[in-house]
């Protein structure tokens, strides 16, 4: 006959015998110079964890929560590739998961940008207000916030891919405008 054990024994066993494992499957692409983020979750296994990693990117590095239950990556990446490293994590009773990751670290995209230029007009102008549309010929917004005093102006509002419409008026010095000038097409090169 077996001796009587009393149930939290079972269950004390199985705690100690319970293994760790990382269960995030894949981690998010990142972008040169912009903050990287993201959590690496497990599953199982008993605190506190100990985690490390080998060969991550350039700028990032792994840190661990307070409960050592999670771990983030997370850093501004200064480097574009693709990167192949492990991160491992060990549990109480020198039980280890390993996980191996790809992580893209793509070069940071170029903002479009439409370049205008225009010949002066009138004398004693105050400045210049620019108007954009995405039809010919109208409707458009104006997109200065303020009087432009020169005559080029860089649009950094655009879109890849897309065609916008261009007019200006002359502004006086007593605030009088004139009417639009003639309009100007451009077409943003899709990224």
């Amino acid at each position: 006959m077996r001796p009587y054990l009393p149930a939290f024994y079972f269950l004390l066993c199985s705690l100690a015998f319970a293994q760790v494992k990382i269960i995030t499957p894949t981690l998010h692409s990142g972008t040169v110079g912009v903050r990287y983020s993201a959590t690496i979750r497990t599953a199982g296994g008993t605190v506190p964890f100990v985690w490390s990693a080998k060969g991550l990117p350039t700028g990032l590095k792994l840190t661990s929560s307070a409960n050592t239950r999670t771990a983030t990556l997370s850093g501004t990446p200064s480097a574009a590739s693709t990167h192949h490293f492990s991160i491992s994590v060990e549990g109480h009773g020198r039980h280890i998961s390993t996980a191996e990751y790809t992580l893209t670290i793509d070069q940071e995209k170029e903002q479009p940008t439409v370049d205008l230029r225009w010949e002066p007009g009138a004398e004693h102008i105050a400045g210049y207000n620019i108007y954009r549309g995405t039809v010919h010929g109208g409707p458009y917004s104006q997109i200065n916030d303020s009087l432009v005093g020169s005559t080029d102006y860089t649009d950094t509002k655009v879109a890849p891919g897309k065609t916008y419409y261009y007019v200006t008026t002359e502004v006086n010095e007593q605030g009088e405008r004139s009417g639009f000038s003639n309009e100007v097409k451009a077409e943003v090169p899709a990224s």
